[in-house]
């Protein structure tokens, strides 16, 4: 292998310089009572298992989730924000006993900030929940440091901004290097668009980070917002976004596990890239280590999609299936009930448990990714390629086949049902969960393929596989962004379950503070 660039060298060097953890002098940190914690950390364990999110998204939804219902029961900024930090490092989102009450005046101005735009209301309850996804990011950067990761992207936007190109179409310069870069935002620290939206936001409309120049008058832009959210959104669901993701991927795998084989050893790291042979060797570990963590995230996956839908699945049959059942034919057919109450949540265990980890080359194309971003020489051009447009007749044909697979694939469901005897209510539960728990399998599947750059060959099996097993996804896809906006379950966690539990920890914290007080009284 060739010597490194002491430029990119020098510049992941400094991109991994430790970031000194956020403490608070003695005396001013914000501490919440290890009782309430206990109580806290356990309400969200059990929240999560019925709203199934990927782990790096599960505190910013918490944030989003909590600022919503502080938003509807306070107007003073500063207790907002409080109440939030508070419920943050009581659910142990955050460390207890270390961070700055300063940050409660940092998080205030960004609460702020939303109820300004808010109270001009220029776009829309939808307009207004997106802003308000836009302050949840903004808020967990506030607590959370993410300058190792934006100096990581911008690394690699750098090094791949002039090799991804795109053929098949003209696209503007412009256009093709935002797209780099949210591809390597979305690859590396999987990005989702509220946190890509963001980042456009502060580019669009420079402003919006100095709010003290416009609180007193929001609406103009409380205005251009709303031009700018259609803006950025349109930006994100770009036709060709998914193909220079993948074409990103396999050099973010590299940079993210070279991150954590010069991190693991911080002494070693001079030795290392004066020894390519010592870093290529590190790096094939780190991989293999990845691997396993990988199989262990998909495991842990798979029993809290499991949980979820054994518990959707059990209230469901108790409120819908067994009283239709009942009602319609004077009683309830144990054996399909037993098939729908078994079968999703049995589904989603093999599923978890047929995913393999990669193989050698894969690790082999990863080392050589590492070679590639710290070398000397340019990155080798990857081609985007633009889909193409059928029209006319071909077009129908294909459209048409497509439909066929719908067809075909819910077709042979309805007659396995039919010959076991499901009457309509059964059938249509048990096709629903088939969806559901496809889709979740699909989607633990692509988690549990990050680390993959290197794409297996499709023979007859997977093809046909991929023809009948499309239309289930696609249907559990829809299904799975409908459910998730009137999920029944959340709504009782929310609304009739978190708000009062909330608000008992609250008094609760606030009776042992007393308590404390009279007991230091004491002294």
């Amino acid at each position: 292998m060739t010597a490194f660039s002491s430029g990119n060298v020098n510049r992941i060097r400094e991109a991994l310089q430790p970031v000194p953890p956020l403490v608070g002098p003695e005396g001013t940190r914000i501490t919440v009572n290890e009782a309430v914690s206990r109580f806290a950390f356990l309400y969200e364990r059990i929240r999560n298992a019925v709203d199934y999110k990927d782990e790096h998204l599960i505190r910013k939804s918490a944030i989003m989730r909590i600022l919503k219902r502080q938003l509807m029961l306070e107007n003073d900024p500063e207790v907002i924000a409080d109440h939030l930090i508070r419920e943050l490092i009581g659910a142990r989102y955050l460390p207890n006993a270390t961070l700055p009450e300063s940050l409660v005046e940092d998080v205030a101005r960004l609460v702020q900030k939303f109820q300004a735009v808010a109270k001009v209301n220029a776009g829309g309850e939808r307009h207004t929940a997106w802003i308000r996804e836009i302050i949840a990011v903004e808020i967990e950067r506030t607590v959370v440091d993410s300058t190792q990761e934006k100096a990581l992207v911008t690394f690699l936007y750098e090094r791949l901004a002039d090799s991804i190109r795109v053929r098949g179409a003209e696209m503007d310069e412009t256009e093709r290097r935002l797209q780099v870069y949210v591809a390597c935002y979305r690859s590396l620290v999987k990005a989702d668009n509220a946190m890509l939206g963001t980042l456009l936001l502060r580019a669009y409309l420079p402003e919006w980070v100095r709010s003290e120049e416009w609180l007193a008058e929001p609406r103009p832009i409380a205005e251009r917002l709303v031009a700018v959210e259609r803006r950025i959104r349109s930006r994100l669901k770009h036709r060709l976004a998914q193909k220079f993701q993948r074409a990103v991927k396999p050099w973010a795998v590299s940079i993210a596990i070279l991150r954590d084989t010069l991190l693991e050893k911080s002494e070693d790291v001079e030795m290392l890239f004066e020894k390519p042979e010592s870093l290529e060797i590190r790096v094939a570990r780190k991989a293999e280590e990845r691997y396993a963590r990988a199989q262990a995230r998909l495991r842990r996956g798979t029993v809290r999609a499991t949980l979820y839908l054994f518990v959707t699945k059990m209230l469901l049959a108790l409120v819908l299936e067994v009283p239709v059942e009942w009602f319609w034919y004077g009683k309830v057919d144990l054996f399909t009930l037993g098939v729908n109450l078994l079968f999703p949540p049995t589904l989603m265990f093999f599923v978890g448990l047929l995913i393999r980890v990669p193989g050698e080359e894969n690790t082999a194309r990863i080392v050589s990714g590492v070679h590639e971003l710290l070398g000397e020489d340019s990155i080798a051009v990857r081609e985007v390629r633009v889909p193409r447009t059928r029209r006319g007749f071909s077009g129908f044909l294909f459209t048409m086949a497509y439909a066929a697979t719908f067809l075909i694939t819910f077709g042979l469901i309805a007659l396995a049902l039919a010959a076991l005897d499901f009457i309509w209510i059964s059938a249509a539960i048990f096709v629903f969960f088939l969806c559901v728990v496809s889709f979740f399998g699909f989607r633990l599947r692509m988690a549990a393929r990050e680390t993959v750059v290197v794409e297996g060959k499709q023979g007859i099996i997977s093809a046909t596989m991929d023809f009948l097993s499309l239309p289930i996804l696609r249907a559990g896809q829809w299904l799975s962004r409908s459910i998730s906006r009137i999920n029944v379950f959340l709504f009782i966690f929310d609304f009739l379950f978190e708000a009062p539990f909330k608000m008992f920890l609250t008094v609760l914290e606030e009776w042992f503070a007393f308590m404390k007080e009279k007991r230091e009284e004491l002294q």
